[in-house]
């Protein structure tokens, strides 16, 4: 946001706490970037004051750290948040494309098997582009017609941390998305086929594959940060 008139529309602090956190949900905002708030009071044309308070609340939040006498830093997701994250996701989602697989119309599971296929068999021009656009298809044909409300809002509950993991980590993955590719089709096929178990396990194996993705990628980072016993299996 650049101008204080983009704030008009509900009270500036929520604005203001609301921007920042885009910012850093998105990837705008990279992990351990200082970040100062006399530089967003010049550029919304605003006070240091909300902005400060918008810091305490995402410090609160788990988005940023203070360290004293150096500044506000963005920070980074850990292997500790990170596996809390993927837990609630197999829980969360493992049911729910287990409800949904008898509900899923067929031309919906159909198209988003097409989507994978075209994506597997795209020339490298448009492969990178289509495989992140098929990234979500059976995630959220699982949460659409899973029929549950509560395990719906709990998977909106985690929504903007799944977000920040993927554009903070996972995308910076060797293979973010070629890796899950053949994960996506498997469970597409079982849904396709009607399969509510075959669906669920391999959801199952699929964010379980993931997370080992994850923490292979991690290894040498978290070794240095004296954190190798969180590491293991």
């Amino acid at each position: 946001m650049a101008k204080n008139d983009e704030f008009n529309r509900e009270p500036l602090a929520a604005q203001v706490h609301n921007a920042l956190r885009e910012e850093i949900i998105s990837g705008q905002l990279e992990g351990n970037q200082r970040i100062d708030a006399s530089h967003y009071a010049k550029s919304w044309s605003i006070s240091t004051t909300p902005i400060r308070d918008a810091f305490k609340q995402l410090e609160m939040e788990g988005l940023l750290r203070v360290s004293p006498r150096r500044g506000v830093f963005v920070k980074e997701v850990n292997w500790k948040e990170l596996k809390e994250i993927y837990e609630v996701r197999m829980a969360i989602e493992c049911t729910a494309i287990r409800l949904a697989t008898p509900n899923i119309p067929s031309e919906r599971s159909q198209a988003a098997l097409k989507a994978y296929h075209a994506a597997q068999s795209a020339d490298s021009d448009t492969r990178a582009t289509l495989l992140r656009e098929a990234d979500f298809h059976v995630h959220e044909l699982a949460m659409e017609f899973c029929g549950n409300e509560r395990l719906q809002r709990m998977a909106e509950g985690i929504h903007d941390l799944v977000r920040w993991s993927r554009q903070t980590l996972i995308r910076k993955l060797p293979r973010p998305y070629e890796d899950t590719l053949k994960e996506h089709i498997e469970i597409c096929e079982a849904v396709c086929d009607g399969d509510s178990e075959r669906a669920a396990s391999s959801m199952r194996r699929h964010l379980e594959n993931t997370l080992e993705r994850i923490r292979d990628f991690l290894g040498v980072q978290v070794a240095n940060d004296d954190l190798e016993e969180e590491c293991q299996p």
